[in-house]
């Protein structure tokens, strides 16, 4: 949990500031006055806030403190002596934190390929949270660029390969949610449509022939075959049902398209608004020949949505 006045300092440590205060903390110092004093008789140069380094510990639930009293809060086998192991240790602890709490966003990220690193855009770390910036400065975590952005080091790199993996697992997770309900929704629409036919025709005895071919056949480009009228000997309506939710919008595949284009006047689109099936008195919208409707309508508009590039020889 973010604490926010640490946003209030600016500058909190520098890697030797933060390596001196994690140290004493190991040789049993358990308080701010002790830490003060100690870097009074420091030989070297440090630049540290001793009160929101031990915040940012705090913070990063390496210790904790009772306004009195600080103790290490993690096993101290994992812990380091030397400062170059310790800078690795602590800014994998950094960065994770970072990550979780959205203070480093990893939307827009760019590869320089004339320097071979990545670029972090600089709205992708806020201003208010410029103490954090600062600190993966200091660590070398990030690099100042032009246009005021940042370079990556492997580090960080690495660490955000493996969150956006993570992501994609999720993504795809969600993805195969998203398809389920669109199954689910599509059923719907298709069953609607069933019995809004054998309704719309409930004067014929023959009602039980209409059906939903798409539970077996999903390559026919139709999903439901009825008749046409109370005149058709034949199931002569051949009719692909597209269920949506809101503003009437439908994808329409290659196959789905042909199969019109052959079916011509035998062939209709039923638009289902999901919300609405539970209505006694909806009904949807009908377009019969689609192919030809389409061509000159002024009132729908349609965009590619990809295109299917194969080799001729």
């Amino acid at each position: 949990m973010l604490n926010e006045r640490i946003e209030s300092c600016s500058e909190i440590a520098d890697l030797e500031g933060l390596y001196f205060v994690w140290t004493t903390l190991l040789q049993g110092v358990v308080s701010i006055q002790s830490l003060t004093d100690l870097r009074l008789h420091y030989k070297g140069k440090l630049n540290l806030n001793i009160d929101y380094t031990i915040l940012l510990f705090e913070q990063l639930e390496l210790v904790k403190f009772d306004g009195n009293e600080i103790s290490i809060s993690i096993n101290r086998e994992n812990t380091f002596i030397d400062i170059y192991n310790y800078q690795d240790w602590f800014s994998k602890i950094l960065l994770n934190f970072l990550i979780k709490q959205d203070i480093i966003l990893l939307d827009d990220i760019k590869y320089d390929d004339q320097n071979g690193k990545y670029v972090l855009p600089r709205h992708n770390i806020k201003y208010k949270y410029a103490c954090y910036r600062n600190l993966l400065i200091t660590l070398r975590i990030l690099e100042k660029c032009e246009a005021g952005n940042y370079y990556i080091n492997e580090l960080l790199s690495d660490l955000l390969e493996k969150v956006n993996s993570r992501k994609l697992k999720l993504t795809e997770e969600a993805l195969l949610k998203k398809l389920e309900l669109q199954r689910l929704q599509g059923e719907k629409g298709e069953l609607f449509v069933v019995n809004y036919e054998k309704i719309r025709l409930k004067t014929r005895q023959d009602t039980s022939e209409i059906k939903r071919i798409s539970i077996l056949d999903v390559t026919a480009g139709y999903d439901i075959v009825s008749f046409n009228d109370m005149a058709s000997i034949t199931l002569d309506r051949f009719i692909e049902v597209k269920a949506y939710k809101g503003k009437p919008h439908f994808y329409w595949s290659a196959n789905e398209i042909q199969t019109a284009k052959i079916k011509s006047e035998n062939y209709f689109l039923y638009l289902v608004d999901v919300f609405k099936v539970s209505d006694s008195n909806y009904n949807p919208i009908i377009i019969c020949d689609p192919v030809s409707y389409f061509a000159n309508n002024q009132e729908w508009f349609s965009k590619p949505q990809s295109y299917l590039f194969e080799k001729i020889i």
